[in-house]
């Protein structure tokens, strides 16, 4: 009797695991390209590419990241905030009207199928304060956290200063 039991079991786990794969295997795929299509009623989503950081020139304890944030739905999002573990502070940083640069606490808009471009001498990440040095081929963890489509968590490759900008990955990350 006690066999049987064990069987009923194992059977009934195998139905519930094969039914969890049937459910997902329904659910659309939210990892296409950033210029993909989206239809009406699919998830709202938000996607990143071509994410690095180049490292410092030393002395200076301060990093840049730069990538691209695409917004494929119907409404504007907004980058509130940045945070990293290579350095005390993460800040997006905007090209002002009259050229300057300076902070931008509010974050910054990603319009509706629209998106944002951080570039080299242009809008971009300052990380401050670095806990440690930050040399070419390594990886920086960053988390960039949407007023709609909350965290997408990034890996960084860290490039040299002066080395040319890696390729867009053209799978982009955090598609939300």
């Amino acid at each position: 009797m006690r066999l049987q039991w064990q069987a009923v079991a194992v059977g009934v786990a195998a139905a519930v695991i094969g039914a969890t794969g049937l459910v997902r295997g329904l659910t659309p795929d939210t990892r296409a390209s950033a210029h993909s299509a989206v239809p009406t009623g699919v998830f709202p989503r938000i996607s990143v590419s071509g994410v690095y950081v180049r490292a410092p020139v030393p002395p200076t304890k301060i990093a840049a990241a730069y990538f691209t944030v695409y917004n494929t739905t119907d409404t504007a999002d907004r980058l509130i905030s940045i945070e990293t573990g290579a350095g005390a502070t993460a800040v997006l940083h905007q090209v002002n009207p009259d050229g300057s640069m300076s902070a931008s606490p509010s974050g910054a808009v990603i319009p509706a199928h629209g998106h944002l471009v951080l570039t080299t001498g242009k809008n971009h990440v300052m990380i401050e304060n670095l806990f440690g040095k930050l040399v070419a081929g390594q990886t920086v963890n960053i988390e960039l956290d949407f007023q709609n489509a909350g965290a997408i968590n990034l890996v960084a490759p860290v490039i040299a200063p002066g080395a040319p900008a890696p390729a867009a990955d053209p799978t982009p990350s955090g598609v939300h």
